[in-house]
């Protein structure tokens, strides 16, 4: 059963989702690119940013990033896998956490703390385990397209479905027609901002993401 706390958490989460559709996800590189890279994602318009947690540093910078961000955006940790991953990353001040699979005792312990989780899965039954598990939405991780999105959203179409896994600028139109609750983005839109590359040619492109999916919002 979902703790009334949770819902709410997840509902918010859903609405802030629902305003952008687009969430961040700041790839394994260094972490201490991460929170100018934030800010330049945050002033163009993005709102939902994911900290890759693989990344050594990623909760200090995660905790950084809030401070300078402001309590506008929200800031997860992704690659969420155990119980003591989201202990560490709710001591954090995770905003959202992100799972690349369904795992029942993480989605449980999200739930004590009223934390919402975007959890990734892949074929309709991983689908349904983690939505009827708590999760706020489910990230359809690798995507395997548009046509598979719409063919699992077919008998599933109350549960919010991320796009997610190498969805590039012109995929968001794409999958956001096709039924997607919102998508998620890291190479395609980071680049190689996440290792000292340039912050004006991330502003561009986070930009085109803003534009592309405002037309859904």
């Amino acid at each position: 059963m979902i703790r009334a706390a949770l819902k709410k958490h997840n509902i918010r989460f859903r609405e802030r989702l629902a305003a952008s559709k687009v969430i961040a996800l700041l790839p394994t590189e260094d972490s201490e690119y991460f929170p100018d890279v934030a800010q330049v994602l945050y002033d163009s318009g993005i709102r939902l940013i994911e900290v890759a947690l693989t990344t050594p540093g990623a909760l200090d910078a995660l905790a950084r990033i809030q401070v300078e961000l402001g309590p506008d955006a929200m800031v997860g940790a992704g690659g969420v896998r155990t119980v003591s991953d989201v202990d560490g990353c709710v001591a954090a001040g995770a905003d959202f956490l992100g799972t690349p699979t369904v795992s029942a005792e993480v989605l449980d312990r999200a739930q004590r703390y009223g934390v919402p989780v975007a959890c990734g899965a892949l074929t309709p039954t991983e689908i349904d385990t983690a939505w009827r598990a708590g999760a706020a939405v489910v990230k359809v991780f690798p995507v395997g397209g548009v046509g598979y999105l719409q063919a699992v959203r077919g008998p599933l179409p109350e549960i919010p479905l991320v796009a997610d896994g190498g969805v590039a600028l012109d995929d968001v139109d794409s999958y956001l027609g096709a039924g997607a609750f919102a998508v998620a983005t890291a190479s395609p839109l980071i680049g190689d901002a996440a290792c000292g590359g340039r912050l004006d040619e991330l502003s561009d492109r986070a930009s085109r993401f803003v534009a592309a999916a405002g037309k859904f919002v």
